[in-house]
């Protein structure tokens, strides 16, 4: 792997850690204030819907001053807002910290994936890129639910869960600050170290090479290669390919491109206010016949000329693959938050469970998520996207409706930390297919709208969840969860699965490196 990526994954365990115990005490922090489960789950919501509102445009912001000073910047807000938390005793302050949490979250989750593909040099190194970042985060995610339950059992005050919130805020903006320190400036794609290539944006604001997203529509291929040389040599010739995209453009290739693509208005020329109806009759048929056209004034807008919309909402506008992949992030969101965000409440409430008992749990979740995490491309490459996907959809469904049956707590338990592993694995793989799949262009729009619509998703599932809650109902929100998956398979295989099949077939057909 590439100098970046190294350096990235390495500091991923400080985030790992810092988020393992900002997911253990927060919940439990706020029901020992005095939080009911529907403000918690009002909070959440919140928090979501700033995330959701805020996305888009940050995804934007992302290609004027460069991903790497977005990531730094979430992960100081997320480690402020966790400081907040921790100070906070009243229902105000909680919202205060959600927002600034959910700010920094936000940034974190529109910039981290482009970025570290950015450091990779072929599609290859991009799907191993990714998965060893959630395979060590996830690891060190349990490390962290264990420091956690150390550090909630050595504070016996009134102050519930405020050390860890505390250890969370510091792990978080030490990181920040290595990441400063050792991450290397944005690279063009294909780049192996050194200086930025051109048109990399790096740290110093200059926009960014249009670029594909990986999380939602355009798809990486997973059937495994039969023949190790050829997979190498199609690596090699990709990661020419890419990198002739990325700094063989000159800097109106993309004004040109889109010229062609956009048809054009024809422009009328200005013709003096003391011309006659002659000479301007003249002048018209000079400019249609002749081989030069009169040069238009840049300080005057041309008669009958329409207004070009700014360049990424065209292209936001023209690309279909971007809004089913988005639809189907609102899905998963919608999935997901129905369970996932609530693991230490349905313990605490339906198992019965201490905060101590909660911790080993989550510990024991840290390590699954981290098998999981490594055994994703693994599954891709062996079995293929059709059937990957499907065993991933459906069996994540199955426990779901599983864990709906009543049970002995340990049984519990044991299947809430199974359906957590497998649906880590589900997100690895639809997240790491969609983004690779997408053009370099097209990555950080995406990465917004995929932040927008997964919020969407999330904010009213976490409000569904929280009015069962409050009922006392701790089993409903499974069903529905179950229900949700079943639907979420059928729209990804007629929608989004073909996506990823075109793409690896035109890997395929892509020529080799060296060759005609």
């Amino acid at each position: 792997m590439t100098t970046g990526v190294r350096r990235f994954l390495a500091t991923e365990a400080l985030y790992g850690i810092g988020i393992g115990l900002y997911s253990l005490a927060l919940n439990l922090h706020l029901l020992a204030l005095g939080a009911s489960g529907g403000q918690i789950a009002s909070i959440s919501a919140v928090g979501i819907l700033i995330m959701g509102i805020g996305a888009l445009p940050a995804g934007m912001l992302a290609g004027k001053i460069g991903r790497k000073p977005m990531l730094l910047t979430g992960s100081m807000l997320v480690a402020a807002g966790a400081a907040l938390f921790a100070t906070g005793r009243s229902l105000p302050v909680w919202y205060a910290a959600q927002a600034v949490a959910s700010a920094g979250f936000m940034c974190i989750e529109t910039t981290e994936i482009q970025l570290l593909f950015r450091y990779c040099r072929s599609r290859r190194e991009e799907s191993r890129a990714f998965h060893g970042m959630f395979a060590v985060f996830t690891a060190f995610t349990g490390l962290g639910n264990l420091l956690g339950g150390i550090l909630s059992r050595a504070d016996a005050s009134a102050a519930g869960h405020a050390p860890s919130l505390y250890a969370s805020a510091v792990c978080i903006a030490v990181l920040s600050l290595l990441r400063l320190r050792l991450l290397p400036a944005e690279r063009a794609a294909g780049g192996s170290g050194g200086a930025p290539a051109m048109g990399d944006p790096g740290d110093g604001g200059r926009p960014e090479q249009a670029g594909a997203d990986a999380s939602g529509s355009g798809l990486r291929p997973r059937a495994e290669v039969a023949a190790g040389a050829e997979s190498d040599s199609r690596d090699t010739a990709e990661a020419a390919s890419r990198g002739r995209d990325t700094t063989d453009k000159g800097p109106g290739d993309s004004d040109r491109r889109e010229a062609a693509e956009a048809p054009e208005v024809p422009e009328v020329p200005e013709v003096p206010a003391s011309g006659s109806a002659a000479r301007g009759s003249e002048e018209k048929h000079a400019s249609r016949s002749g081989p030069a056209k009169r040069p238009v004034s840049r300080g005057r807008r041309p008669v009958g000329r329409v207004p070009r919309l700014p360049q990424g909402l065209r292209r936001l506008l023209r690309n279909r693959s971007l809004w089913l992949l988005a639809s189907n992030a609102c899905l998963i969101g919608f999935v997901f938050s129905f369970i996932g965000p609530f693991m230490n409440v349905y313990l605490k409430f339906r198992a019965a469970w201490g905060d101590d008992l909660i911790s080993y749990v989550y510990t024991v979740n840290g390590l699954v998520l981290f098998a999981a995490s490594l055994a994703a491309p693994k599954i891709m490459e062996r079995w293929g996207a059709k059937a990957a996907f499907t065993g991933a959809f459906l069996g994540n469904a199955g426990l779901a409706l599983l864990l709906l049956i009543a049970q002995p707590a340990p049984v519990f338990a044991a299947l809430l930390v199974l359906r957590s592993g497998s649906f880590s694995l589900l997100g690895n793989l639809v997240d790491s297919e969609t983004m690779s799949s997408l053009r370099e262009e097209d990555r950080n729009l995406y990465a917004g709208m995929r932040a927008v619509f997964r919020c969407i998703g999330s904010s009213l599932s976490t409000m569904t969840a929280g009015y069962f809650m409050n009922a006392g109902d701790y089993h409903t929100p499974f069903l529905i969860a179950g229900v949700l998956l079943i639907v979420n398979f059928m729209y990804f295989r007629s929608r989004v699965l073909p996506l990823i099949i075109k793409r690896n077939d035109n890997l395929r057909g892509e020529p080799q490196a060296g060759g005609a």
